[in-house]
This record gives structure tokens, C-alpha cells and sequence, in this order.
């Protein structure tokens, strides 16, 4: 269990954090990252003090460079006195909290530039706002010590970079697209433009870059910390220096990697992303014999506290157990899927998964917020879809759904509560990965257990009633849960649906289109309920809320991803459902027209079309959309309901 209510990650923590141990020592990379969180932050903010917290972030990072493993905290009247006030959640950089970039690798990053470039003249080194803001200052740091004239800044998009002269090096998280890199790059004043230095997962995602003539510097994936880190003779000295075995006695001993699980950033797993961090399977001798255990990354500054927390205070039959905690690692015991969860797992499944989440909520209870703080923004922009305003009536609705939310204590929440995550292992249990994935999510800031509970529904294919009555047999008393509920599916599936085109997985098109579809109809179901709740507040016809859209006629975005229910074209209605002969075409002509193109999954009554390549927007499938409708019985039968849908049977 935790010793204690866990503190959210916010700038106001952190400025209090500082402040407590101003001019004491303070443990140099939590004093680093502190200070770059909070100058990002006046960036972001345009807050006076901005250039005082760089400095001082630069002062740091020469420290943290040279080597040195503690930093006296700064005075405190270097610090913004406001933002001690500021309760908003710290924005996480994708490399450092959870790709498995580590400071050191903004350092090698530095090496391989200079090994480079040795005629280089005055640099300016500017991080690109959030992630590359916090490895800038390092490489700066870096260049300073070879002795070149260096100025470090940050940047957004259409923010101006005072050059003067100065070459400009632009750091960054390692690419998807590369298009935020090359818009910035070109913008540079000067026939040379900007040049780029980042950690890559693999040398090909700045491939666009170098045709488009800008100059990279890259750091590849085997050469990161993290990965280095895992071969067997570094992976043992780490962890006799740094390991908490959580059970009594004799530490174990690392043997060697599994064959087919060694380090997964150099010998990818089956069904483990490209991105995600590294892990592998070692073999360990404890004492009693032999096991397997898996050594997975965790950041180990800051940004990996949630993940420490949640390895040492968890426990629950459904997670891997943990077996050691260290800075940048976490030991969990070696779990063998052995089935997939399936579309409609029997209902004491579900059972068991609430347990898990009700069980993580006691055991990692998060400090309330203080009244009157930032509202978090996924509130926002599902309150103003909700009320279609943007003015005082969804800030009320907005207000109204944060107390809705209230009605379970905050906590940790898994956030990793979709299908792919649960699986059963050899004994036919119940089980689950994904668990220490950092709670504070870019795109959600919520901080309640309600949203993995809402994730359940579609993960286990159940309706938001069935959920809700579980519930409150668990929790009796007078309250309902039905609304708190929908509320965070809406939350959850906003943040959902926006990851799902960056993540798709064309070996997992099935499951992801299902989990597409059952997470748009849900979603479409909850705004109706919200909306209800929500009644009170609209004024008259002049303020009427939006109406909620069950089917698009086509995707208002990309193929394959959930959204509010709201705008759009709505799918006219198709009549009466289609007669067995009209199922019967309807099932061919998706047969004959998805050969190539995509995968038929039945959901109830209807098929779903999975694309068999990562989901485009509609505007380049529309043709082929439009031969396959042209081939349908009637061509109304093909709408889009978080994924391209052919209707089999009445329209529910």
C-alpha cells in the first residue's frame, strides 16, 4: 500500500517542491527537470520570468552534464512567485516520460553533432515546446563545454526564434511525421535554414527531412540509454547497484536474456510497438530456482514517479506481480498469454477487471484538488460540444460534469484499460499489462478511476448500465452512476479516439475496429444521457443543444477513429432493416469489394471494415467507399460509426 496520498504532478508541487529545499541539496536530475518543467511552463504562459528560469535550467544542466548526481536548489526568488498558485498538470515530453529517451542521450545527441561539425560557429540551440525543450538545455550544456558560443531557447510553431547570426539547431522528440520539424526549419532566416538533432527510433522517420535538404543529426535506438541498458552485463550491474527486491533475502542473480524476448528495441516483440519502451525477458536465479522475469523501462526522473508508485503499491491478482523497483527500471513477473480476451468475454470477466480498478484506486489515492483550479481542457471540449457553445453555458456544463466525476475519490488511474491489454494466461485467469503506463496522459488529465471503468465497457462489450449496476452493488447507497459514468466515456473515448489513427496496427485491424465502433456508439449514447443531466442549463429553442449523431453518412475525419457526436452529415435513415435475400448480397459485394482493402468483422448486425493499411481520410478511399455502396442492395447501408459500418439488420 502507499504510505500516503500521492501528490498530482503539477507546476504549483513542483515551485512548492523547490521552495522547500531552496539552497539545500536536491538530487541533480529531479532539480533539472523541475526547472525546465516551470520555464517551459512561463513559456507556454508568456509569464514573466521565463528568461531568469532558463538561465537558472541552464545552470543546472552544465551540472547535470559534468556529472555531477546533486544540485543545491536555487533561491527561491528566482521562481515566479505565481506560479505556486498554478494547479495545472505538468505537460509531459512524449521522449523523457514516455518513449524511453533519458538526459544522458541529449548529451550523445550533443557528441555526435560535434563529431560532425567541427568548424561550427555561434549556435543557438532551440527546443521545440514540450519534449525537446527539456533535452535542449542539456545540449547546450554540451556545446558550451567544447567551447562553442551558445544561446539555448524554445519554440512552438509560428513563434518567432531571435537567430542573430547564430546557426540554429532545433531539438526535438523523436519524429512521427517530421512535419512540425520541417515547417520550423524552413521558417529559419537564412539560405542554410535550421538544422535538427533528435533521438530516432530508426533512421528512416527523418527520411522526409533530409529530402526536404535540412541537415539531421540523429541518435538511434541503440544507442539510447535505455536500450544499452538492458544488454545482460550492464543490466545486472544495474541492478545489484540499484534494485529494491520486494520480496526478503538473497537478491537474484540475472543469468541471461530469453531467446525470442531479448531487448525489445533491438529484436522487436510480437505485438509490442516500434515506439514503445524497451524491455526484455531475463532469466533470473532467486532463491527458489529459476524464473523468468521482465525488466521494463520507467522513467527515472520526475516523470516516473506515478509508475515507481504503482509497481511498489499495487496489488491485485490481475497485474504482473512486481519483483523490483529501481530508477529507471521496474522487474515484473513474466506473465505467457495464452488467449485473447475475446469480443464478448463471459460476464465474471468483467467482474474481475472492476475488482482490479476499485482495488488500484484504494491503493494509489491522489491528493484533491484544490477548489477554483485550471479546468481540465478534455472537460472543455466535451462541454462545448454538449451545449454547442463556447461561452458561460459550457463552462457551466463543464463544472457540472468535473462534479460528476467527483463522485469516486481521485486517483491513479490505469489509462491502459483497453482490449489489447487483457488477456488470459495458461491457467485460464484473467490478466493484464500496460499497468505502469505514466497516469498523466497528455490528452486527459484526469485523475479518477471512473475512466478505466468507462474503458471497460468497450473492452469487454458491455453496456454503460451494466457497468453502473456493478457498481452500485459494490458501492451501496444512494447514488446513481449511470451519468458519472458517461461522462468519462465521453472523456475517455475523446482522448481514445484521437490516439487510435496514430497507433493503428493493420495486424490488429480487427480488434481496432471493433473497439472503434463500440466506443462511437457509446459515445453517441452517453452524450444523450449527458445532455439530459445537463438540461437544466440551456436556456431556451434560441440555446437548444446540438443533436446527437447515432451514423455519419461518411467519416467526418480519418476511417478509423472515434469522435464527440456531434456534426458532420448524419446518415439518412435506411427504412426497414435488410430482408435475409438483401443480407445475403450485402455480405458478398463487402466480400468481393474488401479483398485487398480491409477485413469484414460482425459486430451484431453488421459488418465493420478494418483497413488492411494504417486508415486514410475519407477524401482518398471515397471512390473505392463509393463502388462498394454502388454494389450494396442499397447503398444507404454503408454509414460510418467510428469506422466504416455495411448494416446487416435493424438500425438500433
Amino acid at each position: 500500500m502507499t504510505s500516503g496520498v500521492i501528490r498530482p504532478l503539477t507546476i504549483a508541487h513542483l515551485t512548492r517542491s523547490l521552495e522547500a529545499r531552496a539552497g539545500q541539496p536536491m538530487e541533480a536530475l529531479r532539480c533539472y527537470e523541475s526547472l525546465a518543467a516551470l520555464w517551459i511552463r512561463c513559456c507556454d504562459t508568456a509569464t514573466p520570468g521565463a528568461r531568469v528560469l532558463r538561465e537558472t535550467t541552464l545552470r543546472a544542466a552544465r551540472r547535470l552534464a559534468a556529472g555531477e548526481t546533486a544540485l543545491i536548489t536555487p533561491e527561491f526568488y528566482r521562481i515566479p512567485d505565481r506560479l505556486t498558485r498554478d494547479a495545472s498538470l505538468v505537460r509531459l515530453p512524449a521522449s523523457l516520460a514516455v518513449q524511453g529517451v533519458e538526459c544522458p542521450d541529449a548529451l550523445a545527441l550533443a557528441e555526435a553533432w560535434l563529431g560532425a561539425r567541427r568548424d561550427a560557429g555561434p549556435v543557438l540551440v532551440a527546443g521545440v515546446r514540450t519534449g525537446g525543450a527539456y533535452l535542449a538545455p542539456l545540449i547546450a550544456a554540451r556545446l558550451e563545454a567544447a567551447g562553442l558560443d551558445v544561446r539555448v531557447t524554445s519554440v512552438r510553431p509560428g513563434e518567432d526564434l531571435d537567430v542573430r547570426e547564430r546557426r540554429v539547431l532545433l531539438v526535438d522528440d523523436p519524429p512521427l511525421t517530421g512535419r512540425t520539424l520541417l515547417s520550423l526549419a524552413q521558417s529559419v532566416p537564412g539560405p542554410a535554414g535550421g538544422e535538427v538533432l533528435v533521438p530516432v527510433f530508426d533512421p528512416a522517420d527523418v527520411q522526409g527531412l533530409r529530402q526536404e535538404g535540412v541537415a539531421v543529426t540523429v541518435l538511434p535506438r541503440e544507442r539510447w540509454q535505455s536500450t544499452r541498458r538492458l544488454q545482460p552485463d550492464a543490466l545486472s550491474a544495474y541492478l545489484d547497484a540499484h534494485a529494491d527486491w520486494q520480496d526478503a533475502g538473497p537478491a537474484p542473480v540475472v543469468e541471461g536474456l530469453v531467446p525470442g524476448r531479448e531487448n525489445s528495441a533491438l529484436t522487436p516483440w510480437p505485438g509490442v510497438r516500434r515506439r514503445s519502451p524497451a524491455r526484455a525477458t531475463v532469466r533470473l536465479t532467486t532463491s527458489g530456482g529459476l524464473r523468468h522475469a521482465v525488466a521494463g523501462w520507467v522513467p527515472p526522473g520526475i516523470f516516473g514517479d506515478a509508475a515507481r508508485a504503482a509497481a511498489a503499491s499495487v496489488r491485485s491478482p490481475v497485474v504482473p506481480a512486481t519483483l523490483a523497483v529501481t530508477p529507471a527500471l521496474v522487474v515484473s513477473e513474466s506473465l505467457a498469454p495464452a488467449a485473447r480476451l475475446g469480443p464478448q468475454p463471459p460476464p465474471e470477466r468483467l467482474e474481475e477487471a472492476m475488482d482490479y480498478v476499485l482495488a488500484r484506486a484504494r491503493q494509489l489515492p491522489v491528493e484533491s484538488a484544490a477548489p477554483g483550479g485550471p479546468m481540465p481542457a478534455v472537460l472543455q471540449a466535451v462541454a462545448g460540444a454538449l451545449t454547442g457553445t463556447d461561452t458561460a453555458v459550457a463552462a457551466s456544463a463543464a463544472a457540472r460534469m468535473l462534479q460528476l466525476l467527483s463522485a469516486l475519490a481521485p486517483a491513479l488511474p490505469d489509462n491502459r484499460c483497453e482490449a489489447e491489454k487483457w488477456f488470459l494466461d495458461d491457467a485460464g485467469r484473467l490478466r493484464k499489462t500496460g499497468h505502469l503506463a505514466h497516469a498523466y496522459r497528455r490528452d486527459n488529465e484526469l485523475l479518477t478511476p471512473l475512466l478505466d471503468l468507462a474503458a471497460l465497457c468497450v473492452a469487454f462489450g458491455s453496456s454503460l448500465d451494466t457497468v453502473a449496476d456493478r457498481l452500485a452493488r459494490r458501492l451501496p447507497g444512494s447514488r446513481t452512476w449511470y451519468a458519472p459514468l458517461a461522462v468519462a466515456l465521453l472523456c475517455y473515448g475523446t482522448a481514445r479516439g484521437a490516439q487510435l489513427p496514430r497507433t493503428y496496427n493493420p495486424q490488429r485491424a480487427a480488434e481496432t475496429a471493433v473497439e472503434a465502433y463500440r466506443l462511437q456508439r457509446g459515445m453517441s449514447k452517453a452524450a444523450e444521457a449527458v445532455q439530459r443531466v445537463l438540461s437544466d442549463l440551456v436556456g431556451g429553442p434560441e440555446t437548444a443543444m446540438p443533436g446527437v449523431v447515432h451514423r455519419w453518412q461518411e467519416p467526418p475525419g480519418a476511417l478509423v477513429q472515434p469522435r464527440l457526436p456531434f456534426g458532420g452529415t448524419a446518415a439518412r435513415p435506411i427504412g426497414p432493416g435488410p430482408t435475409g435475400e438483401e443480407t445475403q448480397m450485402a455480405q458478398k459485394a463487402v466480400a468481393r469489394w474488401a479483398e485487398g482493402r480491409a477485413e469484414a468483422v460482425r459486430e451484431g448486425d453488421v459488418l465493420l471494415l478494418a483497413p488492411l493499411k494504417a486508415p486514410s481520410a475519407w477524401d482518398r478511399d471515397r471512390a473505392a467507399l463509393e463502388d462498394l455502396a454502388r454494389l450494396l442492395p442499397r447503398p444507404k447501408l454503408l454509414t460510418w460509426c467510428g469506422v466504416p459500418v455495411v448494416t446487416l439488420g435493424e438500425v438500433s
